[in-house]
């Protein structure tokens, strides 16, 4: 990977406030999301963070810490970002990282991505569908709807079996 966690300072890498996240670059990086305090609260990854920030689903919840600084760490080869973003997760251990697997009762097809511990971004990616797309089958707003060829990638990133998938849709039409 060619980077060390323990040599990363995120406190000494360009940033800009949560409100100025507009001025965020558009090369990939790793970012970071800092309190006041200095404490890490959040690690992302991104191949644009500009536009991943102008919607991005922890905004809510670092606007209501306060004071959040995002700092980045530019990273040239795409290819290490999820890498690199998992090392530096696992090193830095930040609070908000850790919330979106805390649901033993979540159901649907939100059950199954957790259960995997992938975020919506990566199944998208995987599945080659839109992120809202995941979403929405998070949400209970809609279900899955593929050809046979499809299922069968959607059962293979999920890890599941058929009768786990048609458990999970039958949860979202019920929900």
């Amino acid at each position: 990977m060619g980077i060390n966690p323990a040599t990363i300072d995120p406190l000494a890498l360009p940033s800009v406030s949560l409100h100025e996240r507009s001025q965020l670059p558009r090369q990939p990086c790793i970012y970071f999301a800092i309190d006041l305090d200095g404490q890490i609260q959040y690690i992302g990854r991104s191949i644009n963070p500009k536009a991943r920030w102008a919607l991005h689903h922890k905004y809510p919840e670092l606007h209501e810490i306060g004071g959040i600084r995002l700092s980045y760490l530019h990273i040239d080869d795409v290819s290490l970002l999820s890498q690199i973003e998992a090392a530096l997760i696992a090193w830095f251990n930040p609070p908000l990282n850790q919330t979106t697997n805390l649901n033993p009762f979540a159901s649907g097809m939100l059950g199954l991505r957790l259960r995997v511990g992938k975020r919506a971004e990566e199944i998208a990616v995987e599945l080659g569908v839109a992120v809202s797309t995941v979403r929405n089958w998070d949400q209970l707003k809609t279900a899955p709807r593929m050809t046979p060829v499809g299922l069968q990638k959607l059962m293979q990133v999920y890890k599941c079996t058929f009768d786990e998938l048609v458990q999970a849709e039958l949860e979202s039409e019920n929900a």
